[in-house]
């Protein structure tokens, strides 16, 4: 399917020419919510948070600290791998939307490559045959622990949000529409790895480590080090914010993982929740003195390929065709991986 039919890519077209891409970010935090309060109190802050500044960091989610921390150093192995080896040990496949890619995608919002590389774990059947890295030795055994543990803190994300943001749906049809290692699964794993930069001020304008963009799912969670900035926010043009809004930073919270609410359940909610913008700025001068790596691994709640998505002033559309629109308009310019 064309890219073109997508309102979410004109959205993110249109900042290249408004200018609010580039525009500085503020200081600020973004609302923390605990998982640990009643599911009640749990789903007014979620769903007060992501209608207003569409981003929440999460703590008391249960995800063990030990295997987060156990993913960021196979990522870290991972990547310190020769380009040549990476690729060959996981081959980027855009029909599949998973494997390694370097520097590859562009993204509709300025034309120009993000300055990172990652490794994509799509949680279908076959999909990752012949894609799992070799080495580090662990790293499949991790990735897929990982896997499991995001999938179900999503479910109950989901579960918690749906009575509030989409009362029209039957009740269970967000987290039926999410499986895990299924013939239609789409929900996605992405290790990413933005490498240090030299010298920030020689860098052409125009130029992030993560242009500004929407997600195409229907929750992220992002997980995050502490000491490596350079996520910020900003809300989706369609609520109407003015420039005075801005950008706002998303810096790692102790213990927490950064929850964002995607294109698709923007769509699914009938416009109650939006999808907000984010980037990954390139780093200052004082914080690439000395130069260093960001590293953060993303988990992407995306609807199974045969998941109907219906919604008011969209085109029914299902959720298959939708990344696959999404994924031509960002890696329509990547040039094949020696």
């Amino acid at each position: 399917m064309a890219s073109a039919g997508l309102s979410e890519v004109d959205t993110e077209r249109g900042l290249l020419a408004s200018g609010l891409g580039a525009r500085a970010a503020s200081e600020g935090v973004v609302p923390v919510v605990d998982m640990r309060l009643p599911d009640t109190e749990v789903a007014a802050a979620m769903m007060d948070a992501a209608a207003t500044v569409g981003f929440f960091s999460l703590v008391g989610h249960g995800i063990p600290q030990e295997l987060v921390d156990k993913a960021f150093a196979a990522s870290r192995d991972f990547f310190a791998q020769p380009q040549e080896a990476k690729a060959a040990q996981a081959p980027f496949a855009r029909e599949h939307n998973a494997g390694y890619e370097y520097f590859a995608q562009v993204r509709p919002a300025t034309g120009t490559a993000d300055q990172k590389e990652s490794l994509q774990v799509t949680a279908r059947e076959g999909t990752m045959d012949a894609r799992w890295p070799a080495e580090p030795a662990d790293f499949e055994a991790t990735a897929r622990s990982l896997m499991d543990r995001a999938h179900a803190l999503a479910q109950r994300i989901l579960a918690l949000l749906e009575p509030l943001a989409c009362p029209h749906l039957v009740p269970g049809t967000l987290t039926k529409a999410h499986s895990l290692w299924g013939p239609a699964g789409q929900t996605t794993l992405r290790f990413l790895h933005y490498p240090p930069v030299e010298d920030p001020d020689s860098m052409p304008p125009n130029y992030w480590r993560a242009g500004p963009h929407t997600d195409w799912c229907c929750v992220t969670l992002l997980f995050q080090r502490l000491g490596e900035a350079g996520l910020e926010c900003a809300a989706n043009p369609k609520r109407g914010a003015g420039p005075e809004n801005g950008w706002l930073k998303v810096d790692p919270v102790e213990g927490g993982i950064c929850v964002n609410i995607g294109d698709m359940l923007m769509r699914w909610s009938n416009g109650r929740l939006l999808s907000n913008l984010h980037r990954v700025r390139m780093p200052s001068g004082d914080e690439a003195r000395p130069p260093r790596s960001r590293y953060s691994i993303a988990f992407f709640a995306q609807a199974d390929r045969d998941a109907v998505i219906e919604s008011e002033g969209h085109a029914t559309i299902t959720a298959g065709d939708y990344i696959l629109g999404r994924v031509t308009s960002n890696f329509a310019a990547a040039k094949p991986q020696a």
